[in-house]
């Protein structure tokens, strides 16, 4: 299962999940009587274990059980009434709550989520049968006139918190935002709401969002938030700590259909290279190539790592650097209109002293950028690399 999904379906013991999976039982209850906190995910630490019998949170399943029990009971009693014709719709009602409230219950099999208000359209059909059916049986007696006052401010209470919840889900962006900020301990929706600020460039508030992600779950096991913090922190030019949430990122989970681990790989080489951890950054380098051979820009990285790792060997390292040149040559053969790659080719060319093949790439470079190649032959071709981040 997986643990962001359903974290209580992997705890291992059965008495810490029999507790949770109460609470989570009367949560759904909850949600049927009062709506008031409406979100689209509930994950991770958005739910915490319940742990002991001592949990006040235990409270809430308690009276949802306590209430159903009460509610069948005074359907068995209805139903010794002659003429009580409101007692078989209130059985059919509990028999469409139970049939549609069951498989979600996770007692038959674990499911694929933890709360999920839209699990609750079926259910919410019996329980309003039995709620009408109980509401004729009251109109009929001595508090009518309370009954029908009591029908109507439900309806329009519930009528006015679906109007408002209709407003919070007219965009992406805006149901993104209005639940981000409301459910701070669900690791998706700050996951979804530190992306939504990094499309707009607020670098500050997608840091704190991509911190509380990765705070959801004590484990540290969602690889995405870790690497994007640490993306934002290279970024800003904190090495020390990018590498840090980039190391555990490169050892955690991840769907290989939102996150490609050759860039994972890749921008933990990066920081380490920054750190000052050369050697360990180019093997780094080298995993991200194992993972995805066609990455021509962990090829242009490596090539500038190796070059550098030779050449500052003692004595220089010649081989190193050729395997660097070859890194350099993928890039270019992969991408060969990114002018990047052309002008380190250039610069790692010129540094192994293959001063004619190093002439030849820079002009190739300055064919493509050509304001850039200005700027920067002052005095010949240059001898600094640029790794190439974003």
């Amino acid at each position: 299962m997986d643990p962001y999904s359903n974290p209580i379906a992997v705890v291992e013991d059965p008495y810490i999940r029999g507790l949770s999976y109460a609470l989570v039982h009367g949560m759904y209850i909850k949600l049927l009587l009062w709506p008031v906190f409406l979100c689209y995910d509930y994950s991770m630490d958005a739910v915490p274990l319940v742990e002991s019998l001592q949990d006040a949170r235990l409270l809430l399943p308690c009276a949802a059980y306590l209430g159903f029990v009460l509610c069948g009971c005074h359907t068995l009693q209805r139903l010794t009434v002659r003429g009580a014709h409101s007692a078989k719709g209130a059985v059919l009602g509990l028999a469409i709550f139970v049939l549609s409230f069951l498989p979600m219950t996770n007692l038959l099999f674990p499911i694929g989520t933890l709360v999920a208000e839209r699990l609750l359209y079926l259910p919410s059909i019996g329980f309003l049968v039995v709620l009408v059916c109980f509401a004729y049986d009251w109109a009929r007696g001595p508090v009518r006139w309370l009954a029908f006052l009591l029908a109507g401010m439900l309806l329009a209470w519930w009528w006015w918190l679906c109007h408002a919840r209709v407003g919070d889900w007219m965009t992406v962006e805006q149901i993104t935002l209005v639940d981000g900020l409301k459910q701070l301990r669900s690791s998706r929706t700050q996951f979804n709401l530190a992306n939504l600020y990094l499309q707009s460039q607020r670098m500050d508030e997608a840091l704190a969002a991509y911190r509380r992600a990765v705070a959801a779950d004590p484990q540290e096991r969602d690889s995405q938030p870790l690497y994007h913090a640490g993306q934002i922190l290279m970024y800003k030019g904190h090495y020390q700590e990018a590498e840090t949430l980039l190391h555990k990122a490169v050892t955690g989970y991840f769907s290989p259909l939102t996150l490609h681990e050759e860039e994972v790989w890749h921008d933990y080489a990066l920081a380490l290279w920054h750190v000052g951890k050369h050697m360990e950054a180019a093997e780094n380098f080298q995993n991200a190539i194992i993972t995805n051979p066609s990455f021509p820009k962990g090829h242009n990285n490596l090539a500038c790592a190796l070059v550098l790792l030779g050449l500052s060997s003692q004595p220089v390292n010649m081989p190193l650097v050729q395997q660097g040149l070859q890194a350099a040559e993928h890039a270019i053969t992969l991408a060969p209109l990114v002018p990047l790659y052309w002008r380190n080719a250039a610069v790692l060319l010129s540094l192994a002293g293959d001063l004619a093949a190093a002439q030849g790439a820079w002009e190739r470079f300055r064919q493509m950028d050509a304001p850039t190649a200005a700027r920067e032959e002052v005095q010949g071709i240059p001898r600094s690399l640029e790794f190439y981040f974003r």
